[in-house]
């Protein structure tokens, strides 16, 4: 049977998903992610992670007859290669060995990357950072093309040296609105346009394996399961909330480049980047610890973290009508902390609070995060936009009647927890121009509509505006100063 295999490279696991001809998902598999800890600082174990993308693949091709392939994966993350060999480990996107790096560097590459011409905030994490502190602590003289996760997999397996515009974007060494490498501050990095590699759109072919396998560019994972709904949506603008171990709430727009150009950014975290095709872009935040944010409580609170753990609390949370919320969540990366703290701070945490009333302030605060980017999204797009939800967090039915009722609309949630690798198998498919199985998926897969219950409607609305003024209270008394961080 002919198929497109579209392979997401996560945080915290790697998916494969088979796509049959017919449009309909074959099959999905995952395995762990392989990291490794080194002197306190976590890399991607990039070989074992090969041997493992490997050995699947190889299991899949004797299985099926690949039509297509595209890799999507984490951002940040960028691996030095010569000869098609990588030169070192590279640092997890999250680590904040990169950190030091950022401090000394961050007020020139400000000075060349401003926000109007990256369109995201200047953090540690990203690629330039990386670069140069790998450089600097693997001491490596001559690197033939530095490359994000996904186009390094897609490079082994014989395809050109390319970055997906939207892992570009992640880099913050790409102008969002020209669509080229900014080169001044490709050249502070000590590198080249050429050896970052060809700039691609999501879905472009881009090689052929050795047996004759098409390779095309795939994305940064939460852009390509943007991609994946952008077909849900019949091609029209429209907002995805994307929840996995992070979470993204975006929206796909068309627009010149005047509109966009901005010279700070429409909100704290906000990012404007690089679409799918010509003048078109994705306005975006994120809530950087969103699956491991509810892991975390879940571990706290004597659960563990699988969809029968998430049942038993959903219930529990049904069963009690408890609406006294006083716990606050702080969370490093998120719309109210920003880089002020590490981890998860909790605030006001009455002496007799329950592992209930903990969880859905849990709940309600993740409902409240997504309610907030969505309003400052419909306001740069001028209007209100259809809600597609996707990834393992829209699984949790009870987590969608809250984001659902705090938004007093429907919400559509695609029923495949894998969006991304989803996104990446239609991202093949139609880099080989096989449109009838992009039709044929969406024909196959129905969204499920998620409305408001009006009966929670007042009541989580009512904590959502009472939760922001506490916010605003906390910094304007410099309880914790969010902008140092500190008490």
């Amino acid at each position: 049977m002919k198929v497109y295999l579209g392979v997401d490279i996560g945080t915290t696991n790697t998916k494969f998903l088979v796509l049959g001809s017919n449009g309909v998902i074959i099959r999905t598999m995952k395995q762990i992610t392989p990291k490794k800890i080194a002197g306190k600082v976590e890399y991607l174990d990039i070989r074992k992670l090969q041997r493992t993308i490997d050995e699947v693949i190889t299991g899949i091709s004797e299985e099926y007859s690949i039509q297509g392939i595209a890799f999507s994966s984490i951002g940040e993350t960028v691996i030095p290669v010569s000869n098609r060999k990588p030169l070192c480990e590279p640092l997890m996107w999250y680590d904040r060995a990169s950190y030091p790096y950022w401090e000394k560097h961050r007020d020139t590459v400000e000075s060349l990357a401003p926000y109007r011409i990256t369109g995201i905030e200047n953090g540690y994490i990203f690629s330039i950072y990386k670069i140069i502190f790998q450089k600097h602590f693997f001491e490596l003289d001559h690197v033939e093309h530095w490359l994000p996760v996904g186009a390094y997999f897609a490079y082994m397996f014989g395809a050109e040296a390319t970055w997906d515009m939207s892992l570009a974007c992640r880099s913050l060494m790409v102008d969002v609105h020209k669509r080229k490498w900014n080169e001044q501050l490709v050249e502070y990095a000590g590198e080249s346009p050429d050896s970052m590699g060809a700039l691609v759109y999501t879905g472009q072919l881009i090689g052929e394996t050795r047996d004759g396998v098409p390779i095309v560019s795939g994305g940064h994972d939460h852009i390509t399961g943007l991609y994946a709904a952008m077909a849900f949506a019949g091609n029209r603008e429209f907002l995805l909330d994307s929840m996995g171990s992070a979470a993204v709430v975006a929206a796909v727009v068309n627009a010149n480049e005047r509109q966009l150009q901005l010279e700070e950014p429409f909100m704290p975290g906000g990012t404007i980047g690089i679409a799918f095709e010509e003048s078109q872009y994705y306005i975006e935040n994120d809530v950087r610890y969103y699956g491991r944010f509810l892991e975390t409580l879940m571990r706290l609170t004597g659960f563990e973290p699988n969809r029968e753990d998430f049942g038993k609390v959903n219930q529990l949370l049904e069963e009690r009508n408890d609406w006294e919320f006083d716990p606050l969540f702080l969370v490093s990366g998120d719309l109210f902390t920003g880089e002020a703290m590490k981890g998860i701070t909790i605030l006001d945490i009455p002496l007799d609070t329950t592992r209930e009333q903990l969880m859905k302030s849990a709940y309600v605060y993740l409902a409240s995060s997504s309610k907030t980017v969505v309003d400052k999204l419909e306001r740069i797009a001028g209007r209100a936009l259809p809600i597609i939800a996707g990834g393992g967090g829209s699984q949790n039915e009870l987590l969608m009647r809250y984001k659902a009722s705090l938004l007093n609309r429907d919400i559509a949630v695609l029923q495949t927890s894998e969006l991304t690798a989803l996104g990446a198998a239609l991202a093949a498919a139609r880099g080989v121009g096989d449109t009838e199985v992009v039709s044929s998926c969406v024909g196959n897969h129905e969204l499920l509509k998620t409305s408001p219950d009006h009966n929670l409607s007042e009541i989580i609305n009512r904590i959502h505006s009472e939760s922001l003024r506490r916010y605003a209270g906390i910094q304007k008394e410099k309880k914790i100063d969010l902008s140092q961080g500190g008490l």
